[in-house]
């Protein structure tokens, strides 16, 4: 309860600023990329995994695609999330991983909103193989929405705030496995 007032004065640090009369306008022109970090609820069902929800590391998060204009992108977005997975042997980490092609838009100056639908993946973790048989891929249909809004804004880039959901439905060998994951995240994008 004692980290509330200080987390109210650093969002108002952020926001305020960006509320004045002065226009200060970023360019998003030419080519984006963008990364975040966060933390992401996930819920698995399915396959040899028994339904449960777990908190986990949201990553990578990356996005890169070109502008169409001043307000709407088409990019490709590479959502993840780890998890760890209990099955076949040892705990060990494992990817809720997608390649989404999408749309992303911005209503306002600062607020922007994302979806898209493509590939979904549930993928080794590169630091957690041990063995030839922990490299296997499943792959199935991904769904993606997202909003955010920008923090801070320099000419080029931009720091914001984003939420996320991000579905998939994968063919694993064990059955069909269903996962939704909800992620909250700091990202950086440059234009």
């Amino acid at each position: 309860m004692r980290l509330l007032p200080v987390f109210l004065l650093l969002l108002g640090h952020f926001i305020l600023p960006g509320q004045s009369t002065e226009q200060k306008h970023i360019t998003r022109k030419g080519f984006l990329f963008g990364t975040a970090l966060g933390a992401s609820s996930l819920h698995l069902s399915g396959a040899d995994l028994p339904t449960k929800t777990q908190a986990g590391l949201s990553f990578p998060n990356f996005k890169i695609g070109k502008m169409l204009g001043q307000r709407t992108a088409l990019l490709i977005y590479l959502p993840g999330t780890v998890y760890a997975y209990e099955g076949e042997g040892r705990r060990r980490d494992r990817g809720f991983e997608g390649i989404i092609p999408s749309i992303q838009f911005w209503p306002l100056s600062r607020w922007w909103v994302l979806g898209g639908a493509g590939l979904g993946m549930d993928a080794p973790a590169f630091y957690d193989i041990k063995n030839a048989d922990e490299r296997k891929f499943y792959f199935g249909a991904g769904l993606l929405a997202a909003t955010g809004y920008e923090i801070w804004q320099g000419r080029h880039s931009a720091l914001d705030i984003q939420a996320r959901v991000h579905y998939n439905s994968i063919d694993h060998p064990a059955g069909q496995l269903t996962g939704l994951g909800l992620s909250v995240a700091v990202g950086y994008n440059w234009y």
